[in-house]
């Protein structure tokens, strides 16, 4: 047999001479002190007596055309030019309809095919070219 034993009290690998006879326990924790019981902390706990505030009412939502903070900023930006075009198209439909007209002649770009009222579009004033 080997001249080594673990301890069941201390779990330590001890030579056999530290064990008296068969015992399982080791001489060391069998004249050790006893730990003295350790005393118990009580936990802190506070009370709050004031009154909480009353929970903020859900805001409400419009009509999403996808969740909002999705996507790309580009194509952010350009969801928000088209609902404020939107906007202005229902506002103000006669200026937008002048605007657009303009617009599309600076560029090159031939009139829409029907103009509002059916009237005729008097040709767009020429703006000076933008310098950059």
């Amino acid at each position: 047999m080997s001249g080594w034993r673990r301890c069941d009290t201390c779990r330590k690998v001890r030579p056999a001479d530290d064990f008296d006879g068969d015992a399982t326990t080791c001489r060391a924790c069998l004249t050790a002190p006893t730990p003295a019981p350790r005393k118990r902390t009580t936990a802190v706990t506070t009370r709050s007596t004031t009154p909480r505030p009353p929970a903020a009412a859900p805001a409400e939502r419009g009509p999403r055309l996808g969740s909002v903070g999705s996507g790309d900023l580009e194509v952010r930006e350009r969801r928000a030019r088209r609902s404020a075009t939107d906007v202005l198209v229902e506002s103000h439909p006669e200026e937008f309809a002048l605007l657009l007209r303009d617009a599309r002649a600076r560029e090159g770009l031939r009139p829409l095919s029907a103009e509002p009222d059916g009237e005729t579009a008097p040709p767009a004033v020429a703006l000076p070219p933008d310098e950059g």
